[in-house]
């Protein structure tokens, strides 16, 4: 791990890294096979153009998020805060364990609200960042779906026009095949993380927290606190925005040292 909290946080993490890098290099090759293979050659301009802005816009937004989630701070507890009278201290890190905090063997760090650490994002998902790693897999599922119907619906076209039968011989270019396979293993992968995000929000339990059955000693909210507690206290386009900075959760309900 590379600094803290009033600085750019990065995991030194060399897997890490490497899946954080794949990650914009699958997005970017997406987009990259998209303009050449199906908006660049396609003679209606209005349809190019629509598309194209729309699937640059989702993209752009996806990869924003992700580098917010991989770069902020996910609540790392400062290992210079000492622990309150009687209660717990990391025996990894050595630093206080708030309630609802974790270490993360590869951060270094015990962290709080620790949902997972994804190596996808070079970073743990946690109470400081989960809503950009929801709008990352948000919007770049929404971006395979967006290609995948680019794909798809010209081919039912034909298929329901008769154009194409049992009998006929489609040879995809190589670069279409990569398309659809990115497209479809994106669409499967972030639709899942989103699902279980979403879920993990409402009910106001990590996965750490489910798979380890622990009993909840914190007061849970309704869905609807649970959700302003993580997208923003007033409901706006801040929630949807990336580049609207999460709201720091409340002391007294996460952050009591046990």
């Amino acid at each position: 791990m590379c600094q803290g909290r009033s600085r750019v946080w990065f995991v030194c993490d060399a897997l890490g890294i490497v899946c954080a890098a794949s990650t914009w290099g699958l997005v970017l090759g997406a987009a990259s096979a998209l303009l050449s293979e199906l908006l660049i050659p396609s003679p209606d301009l209005a349809y190019a153009a629509a598309n194209g802005a729309l699937f640059h816009l989702l993209a752009f937004l996806g990869l924003a998020s992700h580098a917010r989630a991989m770069l902020t701070d996910p609540g790392s507890v400062p290992l210079s805060e000492p622990p309150r009278p009687g209660a717990a201290r990391c025996q990894r890190c050595g630093g206080a364990r708030p309630a609802r905090a974790h270490h993360c063997s590869v951060c270094g760090r015990c962290i709080r609200k620790m949902d997972h650490h994804c190596p996808w994002i070079n970073n743990c998902v946690g109470e400081d960042n989960q809503k950009y790693f929801v709008l990352f897999t948000l919007y770049i599922a929404l971006a395979a779906l967006h290609v995948l119907l680019l794909l798809g619906v010209p081919a039912l076209r034909h298929y329901a026009r008769g154009e194409w039968n049992t009998n006929s011989t489609v040879s995809p270019r190589g670069s279409l095949i990569f398309l659809f396979l990115v497209s479809l293993k994106g669409l499967i992968f972030t639709s899942v993380m989103f699902g279980t995000q979403m879920h993990a929000i409402c009910t106001d339990q990590t996965r750490i927290e489910l798979l380890q059955k622990e009993r909840a000693r914190w007061g849970k909210g309704t869905m609807w606190m649970n959700l302003k507690e993580v997208f923003g206290h007033h409901v706006s386009v801040a929630w949807i925005n990336p580049f609207a900075s999460q709201e720091p959760q409340k002391l007294d309900e996460h952050h009591d040292v046990v």
